[in-house]
């Protein structure tokens, strides 16, 4: 039985090179390569992707696959793009093409992300302003959930603060306060916690202390509640 267990194993390993040895080539490589281009150049991008399929299987170059990543660009799907670009740059680091796609499509993811999270805070500080705090919570966690930003959690300390959860409100302050240490306004509304409890008449003084969120315009929140929000 080890015999034939040794036996199977030294068969597979050898259709394993011999696989390899007959899928590998150069030649035919480029050969796909280039058919791609000329996909890419007259716009035929899943073409293009095919045929930069089979350079790939042939030989996988970083060349092949910044190319592929092109052609998914130009077609607009801009994954696939960022991961073959990524992929293109592990097996060429020096690949300069590929390191500009891969600067470019991720700067342009971050700014994404960047402007879906600033949605998300405008729309819980309209929330906050109608007083509905559970919506507004809900999407300060939204916002949190895109990209965890310090002024995300000290909203969404607010909206607790407000609804009358003080455990939740000092917990996200506290998250706020790791984020940027250097916030005075989150420090005096947690030692106003601390010292008053959260009592309604604390209310006021926390509403002044709040920081505003460098893109939002001035707006009374309600009654002698002074906040700055935009919507």
């Amino acid at each position: 039985m080890k015999k034939l267990k040794v036996l199977l194993t030294t068969v597979l390993i050898v259709l394993l090179v011999v696989n390899f040895l007959f899928s590998a080539d150069p030649a035919k490589a480029k050969q796909y390569l280039n058919y791609g281009n000329k996909y890419l150049q007259a716009k035929q991008y899943d073409n293009a992707i095919k045929y930069y399929a089979y350079s790939i299987k042939m030989q996988p170059t970083s060349e092949a696959y910044y190319y592929t990543a092109l052609a998914y660009y130009y077609k607009g799907d801009k994954d696939q793009a960022l991961r073959n670009a990524q992929y293109a740059l592990k097996l060429n680091p020096s690949n300069s093409n590929a390191k500009k796609l891969v600067d470019s499509l991720a700067g342009a993811a971050r700014t994404a992300g960047a402007a879906g999270q600033d949605q998300y805070l405008l729309a819980g500080h309209k929330y906050l302003k109608a007083k509905q705090f559970d919506m507004a919570i809900k999407y300060y966690q939204a916002s949190i959930n895109t990209n965890p930003t310090y002024q995300a959690y000290q909203y969404l300390g607010t909206a607790y603060y407000y609804k009358g959860d003080m455990a939740n409100a000092k917990a996200a302050y506290e998250q706020s306060l790791q984020l940027n240490p250097n916030n005075p306004q989150v420090r005096s509304i947690l030692s106003r916690i601390d010292s008053s409890g959260g009592a309604a008449g604390g209310e006021a003084r926390i509403s002044q202390q709040m920081g505003v969120h460098p893109l939002l315009l001035a707006l009374l929140f309600a009654g002698a509640i002074g906040v700055l929000f935009i919507f």
